[in-house]
């Protein structure tokens, strides 16, 4: 049955004025076209969910490959590394609950996070990148920027310049 055949059934059964079935008609036609959408529309689509790189396993074949793998990959030692994960962690937290509800994986971890961070800020292609994290293109900038906002807004982190002549003679010293 047509829309205009349905229309046409309901619009003469109304008993009312011109103006009060040309605006029940315009209502009508609305839910007629509203259900016609929603019966119509397709159940949400899937998605590839990859898995993950286990940092802990990442760090430990880089190690057995060679010793210095990590201070050549990301440019920092493993303990700068895993202590700079503990300064920003409070910022960039992911709730892992959200992620298992549309992945059923775990949210992104704090140290895939800052590797891409590292990893982009020494020149990488976040192409390569994302893949070797294996992580979207949507994630990736959002781990990369959400890294760079707690690090500059760590207290820990901050810069402090000499205040006081003592202050001063100490950072000279340390030249």
């Amino acid at each position: 049955m047509s829309f205009q055949s349905i229309l046409s059934t309901e619009i003469e059964m109304l008993d009312d004025s011109d103006e009060e079935k040309e605006s029940n008609r315009d209502l009508l036609l609305v839910c007629v076209l509203a259900g016609e959408y929603l019966s119509a529309k397709k159940e949400r689509t899937t998605f590839y969910v990859k898995e993950r790189i286990e940092w802990e396993k990442h760090i430990q074949q880089q190690a057995e490959e060679v010793p210095e793998a990590f201070l050549k990959l990301y440019r920092i030692e493993y303990s700068s590394f895993m202590k700079l994960c503990a300064i920003i962690s409070p910022k960039i937290l992911v709730k892992d609950e959200m992620a298992r509800r549309r992945t059923g994986k775990d949210g992104i971890s704090i140290e895939i996070m800052l590797h891409c961070l590292l990893r982009w800020l020494s020149g990488g292609s976040y192409l390569d990148i994302r893949l070797s994290a294996v992580i979207s293109p949507v994630h990736f900038y959002t781990s990369v920027y959400k890294c760079i906002d707690a690090i500059l807004e760590s207290e820990d982190l901050a810069y402090k310049f000499p205040n006081t002549e003592k202050e001063l003679d100490d950072a000279a010293q340390g030249f």
